[in-house]
């Protein structure tokens, strides 16, 4: 199976989904074929709430799931690192995905998040790469994909890990969101045809002045419509706005990366 088709068979899947637990295993999957060892999917809030068995999530807590060594969970949350973690730091910082390795290039490194780093390869986690997840109005959160220890990162796949990441995370907030049905927003309408064609171009890496030439319409309009959908979706990026455009079906993934 292709990359992009991998990417689509997991979207297709991750909207039908039962719960949680079901999430875990769809993207337990998926991580081990893109060919990483561990994934991690969260909010950067107290962790302290999590449950191997999820009912965080199933009562609408919190973002919390993956696959890390189950010792280092424990530790991770009995020490609250989740708060001075170098990773979930550094990509508070960014909207793409990034390498462990450049985590340098995002914040000052300090000697706390040196000491966490070391003794995150002690429980066996090495390297990774880390997909953001930014709402505004909620908690940060992130799809962290990672290696054990002595392992190289599959940089052939790291296109597909951004994305599988943006997915995995509309999915799991989608999964906490609706856990109660007095927590439930107005179901919103699609986006309009003409914030689609944007959204679109804008998933091919057009700008909006390439946009505007494209539809003919100007780039000041062009800006009007992706912010239009950011709201709607109530998003901070295009790269959101395209991922739940995706998500939810209204572009396909072929078309808007062709």
């Amino acid at each position: 199976m292709t990359g992009l088709n991998a990417v689509q068979a997991f979207v297709d899947k991750a909207r039908t989904l039962g719960g949680p637990a079901e999430l875990r295993e769809l993207l337990a999957d998926i991580t081990t074929e893109m060919g990483f060892d561990y994934f991690a999917l969260m909010h950067h809030v107290d962790l302290s709430g999590y449950s191997e068995a999820l009912t965080h999530m199933e009562e609408g807590e919190l973002v919390a799931l993956g696959t890390y060594p189950e010792s280092w969970i424990e530790r991770y949350i009995a020490d609250n690192i989740v708060a001075n973690d170098p990773v979930l730091l550094a990509s508070q910082r960014t909207n793409v995905g990034f390498c462990w390795s450049d985590i340098p290039t995002l914040i000052p490194v300090t000697e706390a998040h040196r000491e966490i780093r070391e003794r995150t390869v002690k429980a066996g986690i090495d390297d990774g790469y880390t997909v953001p997840a930014h709402v505004p109005g909620e908690a940060n959160g992130s799809c962290n994909f990672a290696m054990a220890a002595g392992r190289a990162l599959p940089h052939d796949n790291l296109k597909m890990a951004q994305l599988i990441g943006g997915f995995a995370f509309q999915a799991a907030r989608a999964m906490v969101f609706n856990a109660f049905p007095e927590a439930k927003r107005p179901i919103k309408g699609p986006l309009t045809q003409r914030q689609l064609e944007c959204v679109l171009f804008a998933a091919r890496g057009k700008s909006n002045w390439e946009i505007g030439k494209i539809l003919g319409i100007s780039e000041g309009t062009v800006k009007r419509h992706i912010e239009d959908a950011r709201a709607h979706y109530e998003v901070g990026s295009r790269m959101q706005v395209v991922m739940r455009a995706l998500f939810e079906g209204q572009i396909g993934l072929v078309d808007a990366l062709r």
